[in-house]
């Protein structure tokens, strides 16, 4: 009788503890603040702000996620994970920002001058061309061609090497707008999604 209660209590345990494992769910949020320090180190070094340090790589792929799983025996349990810094120095990023710092003086001429302005997605978009030359329009598009395929890119590599779904790229997206929009210049020109621009 004594076996039998401890045979039935052990496979009630088992159970108990196959049943919780599998309820466990894995709730891994969007790590907002880590991309917004990314998107400052990045931005900061392209433009020349962060020249003496560049950018230090503090996190990596594998050390992406802590994971925390409280209480998984009692049936409500959640996988949690914790922001760190996001690995900002594999070499295709590495040349990515590199290859936007080659231009940016002369984007920011034309920033200044009001030429080109950033869009709400963190793509760099013509403002007004009025009066320039039929030279300087055409160096005007190679540079927007060139720099808005290394900003897409950018924004995908930064999602692979941190285990970001590509889904996501425009929740990175726009914290980049957000984030060049708060380190621009005064009279800089921003357009939101209905194509408005307002000046900062």
């Amino acid at each position: 009788m004594k076996k039998l209660f401890v045979k039935y209590i052990g496979v009630f345990v088992f159970m108990f503890i196959a049943v919780n494992c599998a309820v466990i769910t894995v709730n891994v949020y969007f790590p907002s603040e880590a991309v917004e320090k990314a998107a400052e180190k990045i931005i900061d070094e392209i433009e020349g702000e962060d020249e003496s340090q560049g950018i230090q790589g503090e996190g990596s792929p594998q050390s992406f996620f802590w994971w925390n799983v409280p209480g998984y025996a009692f049936g409500n349990s959640t996988v949690y994970a914790e922001e760190i810094d996001l690995n900002i120095t594999t070499p295709a990023i590495r040349k990515l920002i590199d290859s936007m710092k080659t231009r940016n003086l002369q984007i920011m001429k034309y920033k200044d001058k009001g030429v080109l302005g950033e869009s709400y997605d963190a793509m760099l978009t013509i403002r007004a061309m009025d009066g320039l030359g039929g030279e300087e329009i055409r160096t005007i598009k190679r540079l927007l061609r060139a720099e808005n395929a290394d900003r897409g890119k950018l924004y995908e590599e930064l999602a692979k090497a941190n285990d970001i779904p590509l889904a996501k790229v425009g929740k990175i997206k726009t914290i980049f707008a957000k984030t060049r929009k708060s380190k621009a210049k005064p009279g800089h020109w921003f357009q939101d999604e209905k194509k408005n621009w307002s000046q900062k």
